[in-house]
């Protein structure tokens, strides 16, 4: 990865409350925006991918004797994940070939809702 000076991934730490309302409680953080050369942006998109995949897979292992749809929709994930990676890697190799930088925007949409009794 190139220098933390030349790089441009921002990661911002948001109070998701900042008003003390809980009236409102959809909140949007940025994780990710900015220009990237091609190699910045595959580490860090990738990373993101390989760790959902990774946490997707140890919920699998713990869930063994669990819900089968639990399981399946981890397994469906997992697929998904997958595919998305290599979407990514040929988006960076075009951007690569074709001496391009990558913007990216990306925002986590948080709602939160009551939990349902089981």
């Amino acid at each position: 990865m190139s220098n933390q000076k030349d790089f441009k991934f921002k990661l911002k730490k948001y109070n998701l409350f900042s008003s003390g309302s809980k009236t409102n409680p959809d909140e949007t953080i940025k994780l990710v925006e900015g220009l990237f050369s091609p190699q910045d942006a595959a580490e860090v998109l990738l990373s993101l991918i390989n760790y959902k995949i990774k946490f997707h897979s140890l919920q699998l292992l713990n869930l063994q004797n669990g819900c089968e749809t639990t399981i399946e929709s981890s397994e469906e994930r997992i697929e998904e994940l997958k595919k998305a990676k290599v979407k990514l890697t040929n988006l960076v190799l075009d951007a690569r070939k074709n001496n391009q930088e990558m913007i990216i925007q990306s925002d986590l949409n948080i709602t939160l809702q009551s939990r349902q009794n089981n």
